[in-house]
């Protein structure tokens, strides 16, 4: 029975932070009507505070990066200051980010992330003893697995060092049953965070493997899994698991979409939906400021031809998928993105990189039998590309274009080495531009915590970053 009032608990707990009110969650009155005891119920929960509490927790990721700047047509004049500049904490890598005042700070995503997975735990402590199909109790704790992997992989990579730089320095705590606790939680490492979002995803993928998939229903599936399987060891180079990982991903999938099949503004283009056979999972929202645009290193990366660039950064269009103001291409001022999406071209770049690098099964035939096979699917009239010269660099900047604006990039750049990358900024047009540096290996790769999250949590260390001088920026 204390399993059961812990869940109850917990879920109660969960509903009242959705709703934005706490002091009523544990009264008696309303106990039996909330313990789950089906299995509809638990996944019925597992979809309600997986979804609805999905805004822009993450976005913050976009603004850290070398893939966005400030879109200079769209700054004030005058004293008027707006757009960027609420960001500007953020978009100058700066150790108090996330302290500016009336709101103007991005998420950071942490107090979001562990609201899921506090849900999470208690569907997995409870439904294994639901009432209904082992199939069904199989479905729900994979999917639950799944999704608490993918929570502690994101904030392990924002508030942990990199996992192939320094897997044991301080990751984030990990919290595994829904029971309370009291004085907080310690940091596990960045390597025993990883153990159990590997553990988690395999443990998921076996019960996924044993019932036939489904597709399209917003909900966590076997491929998705080895996906976000072979992403995690990536970045662990771990590169056979990855090529294993990648590889029962691709044969479970539907395939790549052509794109260049399709028209220029052809709704069924949007990764925001299922019409795509490549997507696998929707989940979440994303918004990024109208006033940053795309960087020209990043554009002038798609070739003539790249129909990616066609559809995502079309000139005067009035749909766009990946909602941006795209600056040197025209005056367009971009729609909401009304989904992420996990897409099987990932597994393709994932299994690409890690054949190059695999210390015992090195296959750069296959790795750009890989390439060649997404980039068909994206550039009209493609040729193949036969010389192996630099290859690892032509799958990663194809994995740039593939996956921009789709939380990658930066995690991508803290994998490869944390390089330096700087970038021009000004609050109005009239303003002299500053440029600011993120150095290689620069303590801000590694977030700070929020201050109001170190202090819920008194067993948590802050890191170095938050110590750090303020980024000053030098004038043009």
């Amino acid at each position: 029975m204390r399993k059961y009032r812990n869940i109850y608990i917990v879920l109660n707990l969960i509903f009242s932070l959705m709703l934005g009110a706490c002091s009523d969650f544990l009264e008696e009155s309303s106990q039996d009507e909330t313990i789950p005891t089906t299995t509809t119920d638990y996944s019925e929960l597992l979809m309600m505070y997986m979804y609805k509490t999905s805004k822009y927790n993450y976005n913050v990721l976009y603004y850290l990066d070398d893939d966005l700047k400030v879109n200079e047509s769209k700054l004030p004049t005058g004293d008027y200051i707006w757009g960027p500049a609420a960001l500007i904490r953020t978009f100058t890598w700066q150790p108090d980010m996330w302290e500016l005042e009336n709101g103007a700070s991005p998420d950071d995503g942490y107090e979001y992330t562990y609201t899921q997975i506090m849900g999470i735990n208690a569907v997995l402590d409870g439904v294994g003893d639901a009432v209904g199909t082992q199939r069904d109790r199989d479905l729900i704790r994979a999917e639950a697995l799944g999704l608490r992997a993918f929570g502690y992989f994101r904030i392990v990579n924002m508030f942990g060092e990199p996992y192939n730089y320094n897997k044991k320095a301080l990751g984030v705590p990990l919290k595994l049953t829904a029971a309370l606790v009291e004085n907080g939680i310690a940091r596990s490492t960045v390597e025993e965070v990883y153990n159990q979002i590997v553990a988690d995803l395999e443990e998921a993928s076996k019960l996924f493997a044993k019932h036939p998939k489904t597709r399209g229903n917003y909900r966590l599936n076997g491929t998705t899994v080895d996906i976000l399987l072979a992403r995690a060891y990536l970045y662990m180079e771990e590169y056979d698991k990855a090529i294993t990982a990648a590889t029962q991903a691709i044969e479970s999938a539907e395939g790549l979409s052509d794109y260049t099949k399709m028209s220029h503004g052809e709704k069924e283009f949007s990764l925001a939906r299922y019409d795509l056979s490549e997507v696998e999972w929707l989940y979440g929202r994303t918004y990024i400021d109208p006033s940053l645009c795309p960087t020209g290193e990043l554009l002038t990366g798609f070739t003539a031809g790249d129909k990616r660039r066609d559809f995502w950064f079309p000139i005067d269009a009035t749909w766009v998928h990946k909602q941006l103001c795209p600056g040197e291409l025209g005056n367009n001022s971009g729609a909401n993105t009304p989904g992420n999406a996990i897409r099987i071209s990932e597994a393709y770049l994932t299994r690409a990189e890690a054949r190059v690098l695999s210390p015992t099964n090195k296959d750069e035939s296959g790795a750009l039998a890989d390439l060649n096979e997404l980039r068909r699917h994206r550039i009209v009239g493609y040729t193949d590309e036969t010389s192996t010269t630099g290859l690892l660099e032509k799958i990663r900047q194809e994995r740039r274009l593939e996956l921009c604006y789709e939380f990658h990039r930066w995690f991508d750049l803290r994998r490869y080495g944390m390089p330096s990358i700087s970038r021009e900024f000004k609050q109005r047009q009239q303003d002299q531009h500053r440029i600011y540096t993120l150095k290689e290996k620069d303590p801000m790769y590694t977030l700070p915590f929020p201050l109001d999250i170190v202090n819920k949590n008194i067993q948590l260390v802050q890191n170095a970053s938050a110590k750090a001088p303020e980024r000053e920026g030098v004038l043009k």
